[in-house]
């Protein structure tokens, strides 16, 4: 089959080559099924689609076709977060444990609110030994939380929250509102915008979720952590469910905010544009433009690698703010996330560009994106 002919959608005449690009990840393999859409000056740009969603089956990537994001989900809570900063419920510069008493427990007790949104609160991983699946139980792993001493100084140095970010910020959520974030996404967020992105699928949203297919092994990330369960990484990692390929009904019926997030590129880009826009996108106001000048400013950036991703990267308050491990385009002020396999997106201001990224095929275990960094060098070239 010719994929070149498969890409469907919308593009602009302006952004032709951006389809090009698609088609080509496509032609050469270097993508299954994927989804890329694009916002210029506050107009949806490009919107299209193409591949397989499920090659066991032949069953084609969809207008309505969603897909695990992975950490990409990072990004849906911690605007959550700033929301609620919007509203007046919290405050950056307080401890957490004001809002979310027994977080204080063990020496957390100084950590404030900007240090969880900018990865320096020094919770990577928790102290409780988390049994094959724990990791999908949201009381369990917001009790490990509240026992878990810091792994080290808080307040200091950013290392990446990789599984616990989203149960951190989840769990302040839940304490000011009483909403787990899937409530509260579906009530406050992407439900009111119009997004399809959420989290604990409904039926009808797991028969439309793309297979999430690997180049290697499905269990080679997870021999890695077994292999070297000493490591930063392995600790961060603890609690998937038994023989996990990230299409089980666990990753795809919780709560899990770091990762388990399922959306297409039209909720991302979506998503970004609001942002990108002041907090506002179809007539929805989610959050003033101060709050969002406030919530992508520069915080911190790791000394060297980061230990967990193993390579450097920016942080603003919950975005990753643009650098060369997670590329966004010449604004070095942009701001975005990316997720495990290539999924992202990202708002850029200065340019009027949002963007989001949706495809299903890993490459390895932490690929962090020259597929879609094609893609971007495209959009740009063509303004």
């Amino acid at each position: 089959m010719n994929e070149r002919t498969s890409v469907l959608g919308t593009c602009a005449p302006q952004f032709q080559s951006v389809k090009d690009v698609l088609a080509g990840l496509l032609d050469d393999g270097r993508e299954v099924g994927c989804a890329v859409c694009v916002y210029a000056d506050g107009q949806k740009v490009v919107d299209i689609w193409g591949g397989l969603a499920d090659p066991n089956t032949g069953r084609k990537w969809e207008k309505d076709t969603i897909v695990s994001t992975f950490s990409v989900s990072k990004a849906l809570v911690s605007t959550m977060g700033h929301m609620l900063v919007d509203r007046g419920m919290v405050d950056l510069d307080e401890p957490v444990a004001k809002y979310w008493p027994e977080f204080g427990q063990n020496g957390k007790d100084g950590i404030l609110v900007r240090h969880l949104l900018d990865h320096r609160c020094a919770i990577s991983y928790v102290d409780r030994r988390l049994s094959p699946g724990d990791l999908y139980n949201w009381d369990i792993m917001t009790e490990a939380i509240e026992e878990t001493q810091p792994n080290w100084e808080p307040g200091v140095k950013p290392v990446y929250l990789n599984m616990t970010y989203g149960y951190l910020m989840g769990g302040l959520v839940y304490r000011l509102t009483g909403k787990r974030i899937g409530q509260f996404n579906r009530e406050e967020l992407c439900g009111p915008l119009g997004l399809d992105y959420n989290f604990a699928l409904t039926a009808d949203e797991k028969s439309r979720c793309a297979t999430v297919l690997q180049k290697n092994s499905p269990r080679a990330l997870f021999d890695e952590v077994e292999n070297n369960p000493d490591t930063l990484f392995a600790r961060t990692m603890q609690g998937f469910g038994p023989n996990e390929d990230f299409n089980s009904n666990g990753w795809r019926s919780n709560e899990v905010g770091s990762g388990q997030g399922h959306g297409n590129a039209r909720a991302i880009a979506g998503l970004f544009e609001m942002l990108r826009a002041g907090g506002e996108l179809n007539g929805v106001k989610i959050m003033s433009t101060q709050t969002r000048d406030r919530a992508v400013e520069f915080q911190c950036e790791s000394e060297g690698d980061d230990p967990v991703l193993g390579k450097p990267v920016r942080f603003a308050l919950g975005y990753e703010i643009n650098n060369p491990t997670f590329p966004m385009g010449p604004n070095p002020k942009t701001f975005g996330h990316w997720g495990a396999g290539g999924a992202f997106g990202f708002g850029d201001v200065s340019n009027g560009i949002s963007f989001g990224y949706t495809p299903n095929y890993m490459h390895d275990s932490l690929e962090l994106g020259p597929r879609g960094a094609a893609l971007v060098d495209a959009v740009f070239a063509s303004l």
